[in-house]
């Protein structure tokens, strides 16, 4: 078996996929999002429309699933959903989760 590496992809990467698989999820369940329209190039603000109440929703689901806490203003501050979870991985690496 081959060790996950940076810029691994979602399939060799069990962390990377239970991200990105969990934020979509989040973004389109608990936010009630077109699951179509959620994808990596997507910007939250611009293309999904998130607002201050879905990023508060998002805040609680991400720490909620993911055990990652983020400020509203680092929601709001990453561009798209890719940027968005390039931020909850980091959180992981460095909890060492």
């Amino acid at each position: 078996m081959v060790p996950a590496t940076r810029g691994a992809s979602p399939m060799t990467d069990p962390t990377t996929d239970r991200v990105h698989s969990e934020l979509r999820d989040i973004l389109a369940n608990d936010l009630d999002l077109s699951p179509e329209h959620v994808t990596g190039s997507a910007r939250l603000v611009d293309d999904l429309g998130l607002d201050s109440v879905a990023v508060a929703i998002g805040v609680v689901a991400i720490e909620e699933r993911l055990g990652v806490a983020l400020t509203e203003r680092e929601i709001f501050e990453s561009a798209s959903v890719a940027d968005l979870e390039q931020v909850i991985r980091s959180r992981l690496t460095v909890a060492g989760r």
